[in-house]
């Protein structure tokens, strides 16, 4: 699919997360903001069809020879006219909690930030191995990640074990990325497997939402992965 082609494009992508801000900008939980960004989209933009939880057609044999038949739905399939998207989503919190319209909102902590950002690149990964195979019915897709955690849109230490799984905002090459020689295997269980990334990408953070307590500034990233 050409790039100035897309019928579900950035900006449509970002227009929904604005708007899941202004109605509702606090979640309990990933599944919680799946479904508000569902709701919103299919209010802005009800011609698309949208398919939480879904595993599309032709799964690349590359992706099984990695993951097994286990993890192959995805958090969104978003249908077009044409074309057949996928959108996955992330939710790393600091804990966080606030008042709103009489009812409290409490935002759990998630902060095994090492193995957090593997997640993130998994998801990249994953949705570039159904976008390029000949065999997959997908075209594009989206990587989401809503996070008042700002050791992640910040530039930390090159000395981590995670190092080449940082997700700070700039560019971010195409490459194997693995963790650093010493990291406790059981820390990493389950995630041991390099991560193969074949595109390069600029990571750019944006506001999502600002209060003045502590742990109160949220920022979106959407990473557009062809």
């Amino acid at each position: 699919v050409n790039m100035n082609n897309k019928e579900f494009n950035l900006e449509i992508v970002k227009e929904i997360l604005h708007d899941v801000a202004e109605k509702n900008r606090f979640f309990v939980s990933e599944a919680h903001l799946q479904t508000e960004f569902i709701i919103r989209a299919a209010k802005l933009h009800p011609d698309f069809k949208y398919y939480p939880e879904l595993v599309p057609g032709n799964v690349p044999d590359g992706y099984f020879k990695k993951y097994g038949n286990k993890g192959t739905h995805f958090d969104l399939f978003v249908k077009t006219k044409t074309q057949k998207v996928l959108v996955e989503f992330k939710y790393i919190t600091n804990k966080y909690d606030e008042n709103v319209d009489d009812v409290h909102f409490e935002v759990k902590s998630h902060m095994a930030l090492n193995i957090r950002r593997y997640d993130c690149w998994k998801d990249i990964e994953r949705i570039e191995m159904f976008s390029k195979s000949s065999q997959s019915v997908v075209d594009y897709g989206y990587f989401v990640l809503i996070t008042n955690v700002p050791a992640l849109w910040n530039k930390p230490g090159t000395d981590t074990y995670d190092a080449e799984f940082h997700i700070e905002a700039g560019l971010h090459k195409a490459c194997k990325r693995d963790w650093r020689d010493g990291i406790s295997g059981g820390t990493i269980k389950g995630r041991d497997k390099p991560i193969e990334i074949v595109n390069d990408y600029e990571f750019a953070y944006e506001s999502f939402y600002k209060s003045k307590q502590k742990h109160g500034e949220f920022k979106f990233l959407v990473v557009e992965i062809n």
